[in-house]
């Protein structure tokens, strides 16, 4: 399954319906900032960027892009993506205790090794979280964290495209 990490990450999948179930359908603004322990942006970012017509993150400066949340997204079944399309990790949910998840990725490919996500919906219009990950890039060991926040924006996506799992 390709997916996942912006902040990504990152971000998540096929869930019961009440585990994740928050947010609403449409846009939404995600702030990250990234702390990279490689020499190099991941190229998931970089295209991500692109895709979005921004400047690629810098490691310690905000990085604002767009993510686009389907009806499975919110009704929890399936788990926030972040628009990391091209990251190829499998999500798993640790744990959920209130409005706070924890998510693990195992990611193989150029990204190789372990993510851990902990999101906190604030109410259905905004969440905030970290990403921790170690593990190895392109051969090299490295780590890499980030801190997010996201608010919708409304209930049109415009041109951002909502994450379609492989399969479907």
């Amino acid at each position: 399954m390709r997916r996942r990490l912006l902040p990504c990450f990152a971000a998540m999948l096929l869930l019961s319906p009440p585990a994740l179930a928050a947010g609403k359908v449409g846009l939404w603004q995600v702030t990250t900032t990234y702390q990279f322990g490689m020499p190099t942006v991941p190229p998931a970012l970089v295209a991500l960027s692109h895709a979005q017509g921004l400047k690629p993150p810098v490691s310690g400066r905000p990085f604002i892009h767009h993510m686009c949340m389907t009806n499975n997204e919110t009704e929890g079944r399936q788990a926030l993506h972040l628009n990391s399309r091209d990251f190829d990790c499998a999500d798993r949910l640790v744990s959920v205790r209130g409005p706070r998840m924890v998510l693990e990725s195992i990611c193989h490919g150029p990204l190789e090794g372990v993510g851990r996500s902990q999101i906190v919906w604030r109410g259905n219009e905004h969440f905030d979280g970290n990403y921790e990950f170690k593990g190895r890039f392109r051969g090299n060991s490295t780590r890499m964290s980030s801190s997010f926040t996201a608010d919708w924006q409304g209930a049109d996506c415009r041109e951002v495209r909502p994450f379609i799992p492989q399969g479907n």
